[in-house]
């Protein structure tokens, strides 16, 4: 058994896990996506700094119905921590290679129902059936416990709900494992990294305003949607300002921390980030108050102030980086 294991064998309850400040209660959005919080989380394990692979959420688009789902390009990661992302061939069962690549120190990654997760008690645990992603740290076949990675925290379960989780299904569940393959990079050549990539993303990002394209299909879609049950709100608010507030707020964070690199100085842009990342909350109430009513008159102007400083953001990084 492994020595993490024998811990919660001695004591009914973990010792307590401090998670990133990337997820503290004071942010505006202290969860964002299943596979973002799971990254951050993994890399705060290893010591190392979040922050630096934030560059991405620059890319971030509307898709005609959705924001994109924000996520870290592996070859980013790789370069930034010298971690490599494999494809996990579960062909012999899932719990026996999780538990091979357990003791090689390596995190596998995979999909999972949430229905057996009990930190999502309140929302899916033992009652709603969820795809999520976890990463598996440990585990304990003859206990039946599994030490994992999920959202904002790291957890434990076991009994039934590890026998959930390693239920064999029709088909294999899709798993990945991370491995190190390099020195992580520390200091400032970490910095000088994160600006290149901030750099190469940003002449790739939108060419148009995403949030004034939000509006305009809400313009279009907004009656018929909001007339849809309250279940439906939740499923279109993950999917919308969630992702579009959780991202410019991880932005703003990635820019403040650059700024305190000393790799330039961010301050203006990472604060119009935060303050877009909080515009799209206080329109998450707005819609939810749309979905009661239901009515979606001045919904997509509503929009108009966070569609503003989506342009002082854009503005102020291209000015520092110029």
């Amino acid at each position: 058994m492994s020595a993490a294991l024998a811990v919660l064998d001695d004591t009914p309850v973990r010792p307590a896990y401090a998670a990133h400040t990337l997820h503290g209660q004071d942010r505006a959005w202290p969860e964002t996506n299943c596979y973002v919080d799971l990254w951050i989380e993994l890399l705060h394990t290893r010591g190392f700094a979040p922050e630096a692979m934030l560059g991405f959420t620059v890319r971030q688009d509307f898709e005609g119905d959705q924001f994109t789902f924000f996520k870290p390009s592996m070859a980013e990661i790789e370069a930034l921590y010298g971690l490599r992302l494999d494809e996990l061939a579960v062909y012999d069962g899932l719990e026996g290679h999780a538990l091979i690549q357990a003791a090689r120190g390596n995190v596998v990654l995979v999909e999972v129902d949430a229905i057996f997760l009990p930190d999502t008690a309140g929302t899916t645990y033992g009652r709603e059936h969820s795809k999520t992603t976890i990463g598996i740290l440990d585990l304990d076949p003859a206990a039946r416990r599994l030490d994992y990675l999920h959202n904002a925290g790291r957890f434990d379960l076991s009994g039934a709900d590890y026998d959930g989780i390693f239920a064999e299904g029709v088909l294999p569940p899709y798993a990945e494992f991370v491995r190190p393959v390099g020195e992580p990079l520390m200091g400032e050549r970490l910095a000088a990294a994160a600006l290149a990539i901030l750099r190469d993303n940003l002449a790739r990002a939108p060419r148009h305003n995403p949030v004034a394209a939000f509006a305009t299909a809400l313009t279009e879609t907004g009656e018929a949607l909001v007339q849809r049950p309250l279940s439906v709100f939740h499923k279109y608010a993950f999917n919308t300002t969630r992702q579009l507030g959780a991202n410019f707020e991880m932005l703003g964070s990635h820019l403040a921390w650059l700024t305190a690199q000393g790799a330039g100085d961010f301050t203006a842009a990472a604060e119009a980030a935060t303050r877009l990342g909080s515009e799209a909350k206080a329109f998450q109430f707005q819609l939810a108050r749309g979905f009661a009513k239901r009515s979606a008159a001045s919904l997509p102007q509503r929009l108009d102030r966070a569609a503003a400083t989506y342009e002082d953001v854009s503005s102020a990084l291209k000015q520092a980086l110029a």
